[in-house]
């Protein structure tokens, strides 16, 4: 029986446990419970536009953490405590995440007990009837981060200038994502979503700079 070397595209210590796996699918059964619940109108008659801000805001901080730490993946400023298996597992946990909550998160205008909306109208940008625009930034940047993931899914089939530039896609997709937040957004989150643009363009800069150093040193 042969063994994978350390690092090796496809090893996902983290993906591979099956407690995460476990968490992963109680996570999705909570988050398609919550969906039932609004559509049966259940619960308090809020309930649908309480848990679309919850999703919306956690679903943005995980995109964040991923963005920024995504760029330091394959760079010296990588945690060293973590192999490469985990920091790409744990990349993709949190952008996987981030993916169902915010879809979740579009999904729930379909149940909204004020104004809901069809599916279509969620699934096609300008389409929706309260804050179009808004709602239009929020598909698109959704549409961005499924094209990320699924490119990452596939990236053994895909030429590797090829997958570098879907991969790149993240970054219009969090700033699609950002303006929707912001333009559609009740709650006073003007400093979460500062902060989140400073720590993505600090890590961006970061690799950016290693990467310009690398084409710069003399070849041996």
């Amino acid at each position: 029986m042969t063994t994978r070397p350390p690092g090796r595209p496809g090893m996902n210590s983290v993906l591979d446990d099956e407690r995460n796996t476990t968490l992963t699918a109680t996570l999705l059964l909570a988050f398609g419970l919550a969906y039932v619940a609004c559509w049966l109108h259940l619960g308090p008659h809020t309930l649908a536009w309480s848990l679309n801000r919850a999703t919306g805001t956690v679903a943005y901080l995980l995109l964040a953490v991923t963005t920024a730490t995504g760029a330091l993946l394959g760079s010296r400023y990588a945690p060293a405590w973590l192999s490469r298996a985990q920091q790409a597992g744990w990349h993709g946990v949190a952008s996987g995440f981030a993916l169902a909550l915010g879809l979740l998160h579009g999904l729930l205008l379909t149940v909204d007990a004020t104004y809901p909306q069809s599916l279509l109208a969620v699934l096609i940008p300008g389409q929706s009837t309260v804050l179009p625009l808004p709602v239009a930034l929020g598909t698109l940047g959704l549409y961005g981060l499924a094209l990320v993931i699924l490119s990452t899914r596939a990236r053994r089939r895909l030429n590797s200038r090829v997958w570098k530039a879907l991969h790149l896609t993240a970054y219009p997709a969090f700033a699609l994502l950002t303006a929707h937040g912001i333009t559609a957004g009740t709650d006073q989150l003007g400093p979460l979503y500062a902060m989140s643009v400073a720590l993505v363009a600090f890590t961006f800069g970061l690799r950016l700079l290693e990467e310009t150093g690398k084409r710069r040193a003399p070849r041996t």
